[in-house]
């Protein structure tokens, strides 16, 4: 990292996406842009995502319990889902900033540095939200772990940017424009839309990367990056 020739060998194709990290800049601590405590929500009365939501409640299971039983298992699956995306956003804070170490362009590492302001922000967001909602997040899946540990600790920069900024990042994606449309919380709607901008950068990271990297591999390398 610190060969003379490397510093002016740097990329342009990120800086657009750099100079627009001004443009949407939150803060989770400032209640200007989110205040987890300005409209309680009762978690014995109110369902966090509608009951659609929880296959749980479309089975039998749901005759056995009272109604209140299952808005409380309901927002208890409320809870292992957005604690499984706190978790993922820990995953891609943690990426990121082991993206700096290995990433020769200085650009793309500039942005991996941003990123990770980013994610931690996010990491943030979420911690608060759940522990204005529940006290506590929920430990992760086992699923959701071991692809976490398996792309953070890679040395491939291929497998963290295609596993985290397009895979992961994309599903993310998805999941936080059905959440934010279908939450019954204005406060979790405003953070998801907060998220979201930061989120769209990061697979437009991934994809500008992939577009100059994945045609220059070799059969061998492709194959890999494949799989």
């Amino acid at each position: 990292m610190i060969e003379t020739d490397r510093y002016a060998d740097r990329s342009d194709a990120f800086d657009g996406i750099i100079a627009a990290t001004v443009d949407h800049f939150w803060d989770p601590l400032d209640p200007t842009y989110i205040d987890f405590d300005a409209e309680p929500f009762n978690l014995k009365e109110q369902l966090i995502l509608p009951r659609n939501f929880h296959v749980e409640l479309n089975c039998a299971v749901a005759d056995r319990l009272t109604d209140q039983q299952q808005i409380e298992l309901a927002n208890q699956n409320s809870r292992f889902m957005l604690s499984s995306i706190l978790h993922g956003e820990q995953g891609a804070l943690s990426l990121s900033a082991s993206l700096t170490s290995i990433l020769r362009d200085p650009g793309a590492q500039e942005y991996a540095a941003n990123q990770a302001r980013e994610e931690a922000r996010h990491v943030t967001g979420f911690s608060n939200y759940i522990g204005s909602r529940w006290g506590t997040p929920l430990a992760s899946g086992p699923t959701l772990r071991a692809l976490l540990g398996q792309i953070v600790r890679s040395g491939a920069v291929y497998k963290k940017l295609v596993g985290m900024q397009m895979l992961i990042e994309g599903l993310a994606m998805g999941a936080f424009a059905t959440l934010q449309r279908e939450t019954h919380d204005p406060v979790l709607r405003q953070l998801i839309r907060f998220t979201m901008a930061d989120e769209a950068f990061h697979h437009k990271f991934g994809k500008i990367w992939a577009d100059r990297t994945i045609p220059e591999l070799s059969p061998e390398e492709h194959e890999q990056v494949e799989t």
